[in-house]
């Protein structure tokens, strides 16, 4: 398994358990032949560093949305809550990342059809795929970009605060 795939799933499994959805890796690997779909729409975030750049994108069942501890109860607002999702995720792989001297810069989160979340990895050098399963539907997360892992230099020292850290301004 790489490490990016332990990041990735380890943040997943970790922001979801927060807003009470048990939720457990069904599949990983790379993907070249989109063999996860994701369901429209899809939240996505574009970030960049020296040596990892592309896109984060995430989709769910609605179910597993309604799930989640905080979910306003119409589905009209759905797609707030899963920018929302997607930019907390990205804040995770990026606090994970940092641990690895990589400095993300991430972009504000997105709504996508499917579709076009699918043709902007059409030209990732690498796609990350991975399937979580929940008692209320599947979720899939995508990463695809550009990604150099020997450019990962573990470090005990983080620049970000750890998570459940307080920060004063």
């Amino acid at each position: 398994m790489r490490t990016i795939d332990v990041l990735v799933q380890g943040a997943t499994v970790e922001l979801f358990h927060f807003y009470g959805v048990a939720i457990a890796p069904a599949d990983s690997g790379e993907s070249r032949d989109e063999a996860l779909v994701h369901s429209d729409p899809a939240s996505t975030v574009e970030f960049s560093a020296p040596g990892f750049s592309g896109v984060l994108a995430l989709s769910a069942h609605p179910g597993v949305f309604r799930a989640m501890t905080g979910l306003p109860p119409t589905l009209d607002s759905v797609d707030d809550w899963m920018r929302e999702v997607v930019n907390q995720l990205m804040g995770k792989v990026k606090s994970r990342l940092a641990r690895f001297q990589i400095a993300l810069h991430a972009e504000l989160p997105q709504l996508r059809r499917a579709s076009d979340v699918a043709r902007r990895y059409r030209g990732s050098k690498q796609q990350f795929c991975y399937a979580f399963r929940t008692l209320k539907g599947e979720v899939v997360v995508t990463l695809g970009g550009d990604f150099d892992e020997s450019s990962l230099v573990f470090s005990n020292s983080s620049p970000l605060p750890l998570d459940g850290k307080v920060i004063l301004f």
